[in-house]
């Protein structure tokens, strides 16, 4: 999922927007137990999980969580837990289909300090198929109208529950 911004409890000049930067040779920062980073997906969405690269992973193990929110206050712990240690690629974290705009990442510290470092954080989203048929509606040629043999231009509406338009 597309993150719209994101914002961070501070940092030691190592910004919130390099968590989300695909480069793993930056990252953000802060220190102190109980740092957090916060993702907004700009709008509502069903999320599912996500991956974060932690800085040094492989040779620090992280406590954190990570919480969601509709409305940027009040926030549902979807996940807490520990980092493996052993890697500083991406690793996923999965919790419940939870819809949500928000996504905080809360860090404890880790085995070596009280710091917060996150090379990378990415979102994913379920996705639910539509399976609502569209309504349409044939606007011209009118109900019961004659044409000639050859081609006709047929105007119409059509719409269903996930938006709609005319053609």
């Amino acid at each position: 999922l597309s993150v719209k911004s994101i914002s961070a409890s501070g940092d030691n000049g190592n910004p919130a927007s390099y968590a989300i930067d695909n480069n793993l040779s930056t990252r953000w920062s802060e220190d102190g137990v109980g740092s957090w980073i916060t993702a907004d997906l700009g709008t509502r969405n069903t999320v599912c999980s996500i991956s974060i690269a932690w800085y040094m992973g492989s040779d620090r193990v992280y406590s954190f969580s990570i919480a969601t929110s509709s409305d940027g206050s009040n926030y549902i712990t979807q996940y807490s837990g520990k980092s493996s240690g052993t890697t500083t690629n991406s690793e996923t974290y999965n919790f419940y289909d939870t819809n949500a705009r928000y996504l905080k990442i809360t860090v404890n510290g880790n085995t070596q300090n009280t710091f917060a470092s996150i090379s990378e954080l990415d979102i994913f989203g379920s996705y639910s198929s539509d399976l609502t048929s569209p309504t349409i509606a044939i606007t011209s040629p009118s109900a019961g109208s004659t044409v000639a043999a050859g081609s006709i231009a047929a105007k119409g509406t059509a719409s269903d529950n996930n938006g709609g338009g005319t053609g």
